[in-house]
């Protein structure tokens, strides 16, 4: 009897164990099948990386993906970070380390490292998508061209040219080998050469790949369209660094003409390429052609920025280099009072760096009229060209006027007109003899 109750009582433990067994089992089937990942309900919640439990889940993927495009919109590219981090760990889990659709989740975190400027973070994102790519569809697919212009442009951020042109070089090898070589899709792969080769100086190197660029685009998109421009300009800008003019000026003139039709006649992309050939035109001393280009671009910032934007003020400043190579200063002067702003100063900075630079060329007759002009600009009270100058110490010219009359004396002194240079001379002891904290309240009490 004892021992029948003693086999009981293990048949009992027994069964007890084995339930528990089988309830352990079933209770982490049911976790396991509830722990699909959700999509967060806040999209800047952490998302804990799973290890791809369950199967790929295409509908959450793009619900994620959607989630992270719309994050990266608002630039919140860290929280777009940790979503694209989760879908390559997911369908790494779904697919294998190697699969090619791996590609477009290392580019997305390619993108958003680059946007955070962790450069070589998105590096290795890119590397690792060109190494799945030249794997799975050999090293001469088109596939491999995408990742080799996002390395590209990291190196070229990074300022290394050399890599940045070895990486550009095999995106148009691949191009050129599958497309053909006059396909339109070659030219902005060689217009990517061209302009790291401009970077490094090599000209001569350059100037082919752009011709080559223009005349393929001539082909396939005609010989008016605006696809030519990144080309024409890089072809400008190689022919004026080898000193070759006319020719400089004439892929210039085409991109301006093409600009015109493209965007319209006032637009700040034709004020660039006035700039461009303003002073392509400058160096060559032709002012009245470097005056209307100028003086356009001028009008067309003026109108698209206002008098007192960066590039207005910029433009204002090639107006007064021409001006004052062609003597014209009745014509500068009204244009500068009409524009002055808080940027006056640094336009009498920049007139007298250019004026003290001439002087230093024996360009004394240019240099003498950036000082006048610069003068013109500050004696708004008509301090110097009074016969007996008066001054109000309340109301003082600025500091900047006694420094120019200093710089104009010692040009006056070389060119031996002591008269004048006594003149000036004279007027810059009174603004010297003003005492300090006078100027200081004065000025800011003009700034109000």
């Amino acid at each position: 009897m004892r021992l029948v109750s003693a086999g009981v009582r293990l048949l009992r433990i027994t069964s007890f164990i084995l339930i528990g067994l089988v309830g352990t089992r079933f209770s982490t089937a049911q976790k396991l099948d509830g722990n699909k990942p959700n999509l967060p309900s806040l999209p800047g919640e952490i998302i804990t990386p799973s290890r791809g439990i369950g199967p790929f889940d295409a509908k959450q993927a793009k619900e994620w993906h959607d989630t992270a495009e719309t994050l990266c919109a608002q630039s919140r590219y860290e929280e777009a970070e940790k979503l694209y981090l989760k879908l390559l760990e997911e369908r790494e889990h779904a697919l294998g380390l190697n699969s090619p659709e791996l590609a477009s989740d290392l580019n997305d975190l390619g993108r958003v490292s680059f946007a955070q400027m962790k450069y070589q973070q998105a590096t290795s994102y890119y590397e690792r998508s060109l190494q799945i790519m030249e794997t799975s569809k050999g090293k001469q697919d088109l596939a491999v061209v995408g990742p080799l212009e996002k390395l590209t442009r990291i190196s070229q951020t990074l300022e290394k040219y050399p890599q940045a042109e070895q990486y550009a070089r095999r995106a148009v090898s691949v191009v050129e080998r599958v497309k053909g070589p006059d396909a339109a899709e070659l030219a902005p792969e060689l217009v990517m050469v061209g302009e790291l080769l401009l970077i490094q100086k090599q000209f001569s190197s350059a100037e082919p790949i752009f011709d080559r660029s223009v005349k393929i685009l001539e082909r396939t998109s005609g010989v008016t369209s605006a696809d030519l421009l990144g080309p024409l300009d890089g072809l400008a800008s190689a022919f004026d660094n080898m000193h070759r003019q006319s020719d400089a000026e004439a892929a210039w003139r085409r991109a301006l003409s093409i600009r015109e039709s493209a965007y319209g006649p006032s637009t700040v992309q034709v004020a660039e390429t006035l700039d461009n050939l303003g002073k392509l035109y400058l160096g060559q001393k032709r002012y009245p052609e470097a005056s209307y280009c100028y003086e356009r671009a001028l009008y067309i910032r003026t109108k698209a920025h206002g008098d007192n934007s960066a590039d207005t003020q910029a433009t204002l400043n090639e107006v007064a280099k021409v001006y004052a190579a062609q003597g014209r200063q009745t014509d500068a002067e009204p244009l500068f009072r009409g524009m002055l702003s808080a940027k006056e100063l640094d336009t009498v900075a920049s007139l007298n760096s250019l004026a003290a630079l001439l002087a230093a060329r024996n360009h004394n007759a240019e240099a003498e009229s950036l000082y006048k002009l610069s003068v013109a600009l500050l004696d708004t009270k008509g301090f110097v060209t009074a016969r007996k100058p008066v001054l109000n110490p309340s109301d003082p010219p600025p500091p900047q006027l006694a420094e120019t009359l200093d710089q104009y004396t010692a040009l006056l002194k070389k060119m031996r007109r002591k008269a004048d240079a006594a003149k000036m001379e004279a007027r810059a002891r009174i603004l010297h003899g003003i005492p300090e904290p006078v100027v200081a309240a004065a000025a800011k009490k003009k700034t109000r």
